[in-house]
């Protein structure tokens, strides 16, 4: 429809024409309610609903950049009268850069609204006597038209899910190819007018539209010989995966300023490729808000750079049993960690040349994160389960079940290897599949665990081997062709790290104590080389685990925490009040209060060691129970509160020791197998614990004791469930009549009840999933914990065999990792709760990036 002079819209009388556009004709009018003058963009359909709240909200931004949006009609806009011209280049380096920083700014703004614009070109930017002007803000999502070479919008009217929009020389490859726009498909159509303002020609060009779209999936446009240190802003905006392009117009404006406010000098703009190098690491030391980019070739520095990458707000970044961890891309352009707290616990992957990160969603509870040798793909555990999730979108595909994993790692041909507790390693394709055994434990040498694996050049691998003795504890390299002829390369109770620098030379690294030091390894003879030099101090580990908290790539990037997740033992009441704290902040695991609530016994990680720790209530005083090499955790009272059951050796077994301390701790069970005992029975005659089995997965198991703390004379454990599924942290009833215990026979935890000695009429407590079970005073009532850390409350009525259980009532949220431990206590009363607890202000600790760490060691030889 065309509109004549004096014609009228609503209020608005129609002045005089303009031009047309993508959605249709654009005239001069006058608001004659306000008396002032209005640009009228009138469509040829009418706007539904959608499309007045998306510009609804589009009006909603203020900014000097931005053309004003001041009303929607029925198939009509009403937009701030602008005078100007349409952006064209080439144009002088220096205006070119003013002009981009405004429109950055402006795409700053509205992309913190939450607001893309689609369609970011030349004609929707107009230059005016006050600067750049935008117009058509969020505005571009509309009906798709055919493709057609040439200027005109690609859309018409609001748009389904999955169909081409914008306007074909400066739409994204995701765009293209039918996905959903967001602020990185600005950021490409940026780079694409940026590089028209430099060199007056369009980035992607083509004889038709085919051609043009192939130029955009396949090729890079042409360098801009005239401006070199915009070239390197250019392509990375220009990047195909948005994953790897600039993540928001702040950080691109900030590289912008950077880049031009350092030139190359003559010498480096004679070599690009060095000058390049020189940008890169520029911009690494300036911009901690969007991180490290590497180049995939060698650094020429001879210096190390150190930067800090921050959790996302209201999270910490997690490192515990079962749960956390840091993983670095092989090409050192990506981040991947696991966060908990402010409801984003889970995966998340970073490019580190952005301070944008995203929660990968599905991967709650996720555990050891690694990538595939490509860097498209991150493999991590989640619950019993080993999963991969691909970069490129979509949800995490299972792989196969894994009881309890203890690290991965991804080979060129497709496989995953994966150690497991208590067993050797496993091998298994990428896509899924039956896994099957790769090494085996070697009983002569008291080897409890396979774990930690790294692959090597040359077919080879390594791996950390736990043993009961300490000589035979250390880092193993086989092949894939004869695993079982091995070479110990290095005795040490922590995982190594194998590492090509990124200066021609691959190095081993591992901890001595808490420092992380590094060695010259060649791969080829399976020989290290030189002396170890330190790193980097401290750097975080978990004694339980043998694992520190560090990841390499192979162009020179360390990512490390320096510390473990710190928690403190506090007070709670039944509302969820935070009452007193007892002791200082350390690395607990595992513990119980007595049941007298008079002391705490606890695991507590220190360098070199995990041991058993008594912590009084009253007073806070802590002291060490017992001084192993190896590990003890686990820890339970006896009913009288004289004697500590806890876990021990190579396989972990039941020892015990009196609570005074005055005697050598004492063998109170023995299998092959690895057992965690969690409770002992009021009346003193049975420990309840919990078995892992390769073939039966986590069992719960019984052994009769006597009132003296002390196994029954010819004691022979029984299981009291042993099922396909995983059944563990089983809890008596203070009559000892009920088991408590958690199962995933279901999928997800869920919290059953089943009678005792004979387990029978097993009763499911918990609803959409449930941990650690513990009884109220009178077994009336059950505490769990629920999959979304909330400590919830149940009430029973107890029959001759039967048990009704009420709806759960969630009592607070725990302020608690769940780290694969329980994170609470109950006093005998159920009136108060000892929580493992993060500490109240307590800062959130950020985890360390050094580029080019090989430079250290040149340092340190000098």
């Amino acid at each position: 429809m065309i509109l004549t002079k004096g014609a009228r819209l609503g209020p608005y009388e129609i002045l005089a024409p303009l031009g047309a556009g993508g959605m249709g004709e654009v005239y001069k009018a006058k608001d004659t309610r306000l008396d002032r003058t209005v640009a009228v963009k009138v469509s040829t359909a009418q706007f539904t609903e959608r499309f007045e709240r998306e510009a609804r909200a589009v009006a909603a931004l203020n900014h000097p950049n931005i053309c004003t949006l001041h009303d929607v009609g029925p198939n009509y806009l009403v937009m701030e009268y602008i005078e100007g011209v349409p952006l064209k280049g080439p144009l002088p380096v220096g205006k070119a850069v003013e002009y981009a920083g405004q429109i950055l700014d402006a795409l700053d703004a509205a992309h913190r609204k939450g607001i893309t614009h689609r369609d970011l070109k030349p004609a929707n930017i107009l230059v005016t006597k006050q600067g750049i002007k935008l117009l058509d803000f969020g505005l571009a999502k509309h009906q798709a038209a055919p493709l057609e070479e040439g200027g005109a919008t690609l859309s018409q009217a609001l748009t389904g899910e999955g169909q081409i929009v914008g306007t074909l020389q400066y739409m994204s490859p995701e765009q293209l190819q039918g996905q959903e726009a967001d602020a990185r498909s600005d950021i490409f159509a940026f780079g694409c007018v940026l590089y028209e303002m430099l060199t007056g020609k369009r980035a992607f060009e083509g004889e038709s539209a085919a051609s043009v779209i192939a130029a955009i999936l396949e090729r890079e446009p042409a360098p801009l010989m005239a401006a070199p240190p915009l070239d390197r802003i250019v392509r990375r905006s220009l990047a195909k995966d948005p994953d790897q392009r600039f993540q928001t117009a702040r950080d691109l404006k900030a590289a912008l300023g950077w880049a031009i406010e350092h030139p190359p000098s003559p010498a480096q703009a004679k070599g690009g490729r060095r000058w390049g190098i020189a940008a890169a690491i520029l911009v690494i030391v300036a911009l901690l808000a969007w991180g490290v980019w590497r180049l995939s070739r060698p650094p020429a520095e001879t210096r190390s750079y150190r930067l800090q990458i921050d959790p996302p707000e209201g999270t910490r970044f997690t490192f515990g049993n079962n749960l956390g961890g840091i993983a670095l891309s092989p090409d050192g352009r990506t981040a991947a960690y696991v966060t908990w707290g402010g409801g984003k616990n889970g995966l998340w992957i970073r490019p580190l040349d952005s301070a944008a990160a995203r929660l990968i969603p599905g991967t709650e509870g996720a555990a050891y994160p690694f990538w595939s040798p490509d860097s498209k793909s991150v493999a991590f555990f989640a619950g019993s389960k080993l999963l991969r999730i691909d970069l490129a979108g979509g949800a995490p595909l299972p792989i196969c079940e894994v009881a309890v994993a203890r690290g991965g790692a991804w080979t060129s041909d497709g496989r995953i290897i994966y150690g497991v507790l208590a067993d050797g390693l496993f091998q298994v394709s990428s896509f899924g599949g039956k896994p099957a055994p790769l090494t085996t434990l070697d009983a002569s040498r008291l080897e409890g665990m396979h774990r930690w694996p790294q692959v090597l050049p040359g077919g080879r691998f390594l791996y950390s081997i736990q043993s009961e003795k300490p000589e035979n504890t250390g880092i193993y390299a086989t092949s894939f062709a004869k695993p079982g002829e091995r070479v110990q390369l290095l005795t040490t109770d922590t995982n190594a790290l194998y590492a090509p620098g990124g200066d021609g030379r691959s190095y081993l690294l591992w901890l001595r104590g808490g420092v992380l030091v590094a060695q010259e390894f060649d791969a080829g003879t399976l020989k290290l080389e030189g002396e170890p030099y330190p790193v980097a101090d401290p750097v975080a580990k978990i004694g339980l685990l043998g694992q520190m908290n560090a990841a390499v790539s192979a162009d020179g990037l360390l990512l490390y925490s320096a510390s473990n997740t710190l928690s403190q033992f506090t007070w709670f009441n039944r509302t969820g009040n935070r009452l007193e704290g007892v002791g200082e902040p350390a690395e607990y695991s595992t513990f119980r209060l007595s049941l007298d609530g008079g002391r705490i016994v606890t695991a507590l990680d220190r360098p070199g060691s995990t041991d058993i720790w008594l912590l009084e209530v009253e007073r806070g005083v802590a002291g060490k129970l017992t001084s192993n090499p190896g590990l003890s955790t686990f820890p339970i009272w006896s009913p009288d509160g004289k004697t500590i059951l806890f876990s021990s050796g190579a396989p972990r077994n039941l020892y015990r020791k009196e609570s005074s301390g005055v005697e050598n701790e004492q063998r109170f069970s023995r299998s092959l197998y690895n057992q965690y005992a969690t409770d002992w029975s009021r009346d003193g005659s049975w420990v309840l614990y919990w078995e892992l089995n390769p073939n039966t997965q986590r069992d719960l198991w019984v052994l009769p004791a006597t009132p003296g703390s002390k196994p029954a004379p010819d004691a022979t454990p029984k299981p009291y469930l042993r099922t396909p599924s995983n059944e563990q942290w089983g809890r008596f009833s203070p009559d000892a009549r009920w088991v408590a215990y958690q199962s995933d026979e279901t999928g997800p935890w869920e919290v059953y009840i089943q009678a005792f000695p004979e387990p029978h009429g097993a009763t499911r407590i918990s609803t959409g999933g449930g941990k650690y079970p513990q009884w109220d005073a009178d077994a009336r009532g059950l505490f769990y914990i629920s999959l979304d850390n909330k400590l919830m409350a149940v009430s029973l009525k107890m029959g001759a065999d039967t048990v009704q259980p009420s709806a759960p009532l969630e009592l607070f949220p725990l302020p608690a990792v769940d780290d694969g431990w329980s994170p609470y206590d109950t006093t005998a009363d159920g009136r108060r709760f000892l929580v493992r607890a993060t500490p109240e202000h307590g800062a959130s600790q950020p985890l360390t990036v050094i580029v080019n760490w090989p430079a250290l060691l040149k340092e340190g030889k000098k």
